[in-house]
Formats: C-alpha cells, structure tokens, sequence
C-alpha cells in the first residue's frame, strides 16, 4: 500500500495542473491586495505573496543555512542564507541570498536585518524555482518585490505623507476638517524611535522607506512599537481627535 504523502508526488501532470490553477484563483483576491507592490511603473509579488501562493499549492519553505561572509577583496561582506521548499516532506527547491556590506539602503541597517532580508530572498528565490511561473498567472513580474533593492515600492493607492510632528494641544476644530476614513500603508520599515513629548508622555516614530533621494515617510504611534527595521510591515492608519492621523496597528507582513 502506498504511502499518502505519494498521493501528492504521483499524480498526473493534468491533476497538477489543474488542482494549482484552482489554489491560485481561490487566494488570487486576497494576494493581490495584501502582497503585491509596485516598483518602477511595475507590478511585483512580494515573497510573502509567494509564500502565501505555495502554501495554498502545498509547499513549504524553510531556511537551511545563514551564515555571515567577510570581505575578501575585490568583494565586500554579506550575508548568505539558504532556503528550501518542501512537498509533502521532500526537498523539490532550494535558493541562496545575499544583502552585501556595501548595498543600498541595506548598508545603513543593523545587522540583524540584513540578516533577515537573506533570508527573506532566499525563500523568494527558492520559490520562484518551484512556482515562479505562478506570477504570469497573478499578472506580475517573474521578479520578487524584494529582489528590487535600488528602487522603493509605489504603492498606487497610496502617496507618500509628509513627516508629520505629533501635536501638543491642537484645537478639536482641526481635527475634523482633515477626517478621512482609516487606511492601511505598506512598505519596509526604515527605523522605529521612541520618543517623549514636553510633557513625558511616550509615543514611538516609525519610519518606512521613501523614494531615493527623498526623507523617510514617519508615522506616529502612542503604542509601543517593537524595532521592526528592515522587515516589510503594513501600518493601519486611523484618525484620532484632536491628533490627527495615527498608526493604529503595526503588522509585520514577513511573519510566516
């Protein structure tokens, strides 16, 4: 008697193919918003996409190495990690990645987060091999969102908001002239700072990524905000009387 985990391996191409077209058009909707940015004028899925897309296909991915290169002239450090996928228990991809010393913006990042971006494109890269041909099907680039390290994602529903500084006493009038109804913002998190205000009152500062050559976008948070930097997060924006726009909630979109 076969085993059933073989149920997965043996079955026909025609069985394959048509049990992926039914995984990807029952969680299409749902990747299309959450996971895919635009980079350049282009349309790219991020690796949690791809993540998300594999797992309704039977995948799964873990990473099998990380380690830390020096530099050895003419190259620079990096970090290299290792990623795998899986079916049904066996290896059928693997993929490296790399965020070198000398990268932008990754050269102005802790450690700890060039670390997990290796990581992050290591999967991406694995997957593509697997299930790359599945973003023709989601109607982006072959690419990885993460895999575009010179340029920030444009989100089109979306403009970049200027650095905003959190009020001491504004009057309530203000607060409901600029009234609009909650939104989410999406991007990799450049930087969280706390801060306290004349009064020592705490409230956090997070920072996303902005277009090259351009300050930060910074968003203001009275709750505590763990150091996120260097992983792709999704903020949900609320408005708050007498403060104006705030973040509601931090989500850390790089969480399996």
């Amino acid at each position: 008697m076969s085993e059933p985990s073989m149920a997965i391996v043996l079955a026909s191409p025609a069985e394959l193919v048509k049990r992926n077209e039914e995984a990807i058009r029952a969680i299409r909707g749902t990747v299309e918003q959450h996971y895919t940015l635009r980079v350049g004028g282009r349309r790219y899925l991020m690796v949690a996409g791809a993540q998300a897309v594999a797992t309704a296909m039977g995948y799964t991915t873990a990473i099998e190495a990380v380690r830390y290169v020096p530099a050895a002239e003419p190259l620079p450090g990096y970090w290299e990690a290792t990623a795998t996928v899986l079916l049904a228990g066996q290896v059928v991809g693997r993929g490296i990645g790399c965020v070198f010393d000398t990268e932008k913006p990754w050269n102005s990042r802790p450690h700890f987060a060039r670390q997990a971006m290796a990581q992050t494109r290591a999967t991406g890269r694995a997957l593509k091999g697997v299930m790359g041909w599945a973003t023709a099907l989601m109607g982006a680039e072959t690419s990885l969102a993460e895999e575009m390290p010179q340029e920030a994602p444009e989100m089109p529903q979306e403009a970049p908001q200027p650095v905003r500084r959190l009020p001491s006493r504004p009057k309530a009038a203000k607060a409901q002239e600029g009234a609009t109804e909650p939104r989410e913002v999406r991007g990799i998190c450049a930087a969280v700072t706390k801060r306290e205000t004349t009064g020592g009152v705490a409230y956090w500062r997070v920072a996303l990524e902005g277009e090259p050559g351009q300050a930060d976008p910074e968003y203001t948070s009275l709750k505590h905000v763990p150091d996120m930097a260097g992983r792709m997060v999704l903020l949900r924006l609320e408005q708050v009387a007498g403060r104006g726009e705030m973040v509601a909630e931090v989500v850390d979109m790089e969480v399996d």
